[in-house]
């Protein structure tokens, strides 16, 4: 949240010796998506219902790691597939409303691993979803903690 409706009377947010509560917004630009990542709670809130799932995975990309449409399209592919979608080529043109809450929670987790982040913060990421989703996410998240550490 913007300040002054923010505040943090005390403590500290360190992360590699930085004070993230002191950083400046350029600085907050770097850490976030690429060093310090979150999947949140409720995916239909967090995806932008106006474009499609390769636009939203792939902005991330584009904008952290300057990838090419095509360099993008191939790693949001490769994202996908690691996140469990099926068919993941065929859902690339797809917005979130035409996504079960299972792929659109898989399509949150891609955007948040995209770029590697040394720190992935998941908020209470199985809440919106039925007991059988739950357990498959909670799976492919311990999956993906053994697979890239």
């Amino acid at each position: 949240m913007p300040y002054p409706a923010a505040s943090h009377p005390t403590g500290k947010i360190v992360k590699d010796g930085v004070d993230l509560l002191q950083a400046s917004a350029n600085e907050m630009r770097k850490v976030r998506g690429n060093e310090i990542s979150m999947i949140f709670q409720e995916p239909m809130t967090s995806l932008n219902p106006l474009h499609t799932v390769e636009r939203q995975i792939s902005e991330i990309l584009k904008v952290h790691r300057g990838m090419s449409d095509t360099q993008s399209r191939a790693r949001v592919l490769e994202l996908m597939n690691q996140v469990g979608i099926r068919d993941a080529e065929s859902r690339l043109g797809s917005y979130p409303h035409q996504l079960s809450g299972g792929q659109r929670q898989r399509v949150m987790i891609a955007m948040a691993l995209a770029n590697e982040p040394d720190l992935l913060i998941a908020d209470a990421q199985t809440t919106a979803l039925d007991i059988t989703v739950q357990a498959q996410i909670l799976d492919l998240l311990k999956e993906l903690q053994r697979h890239q550490g």
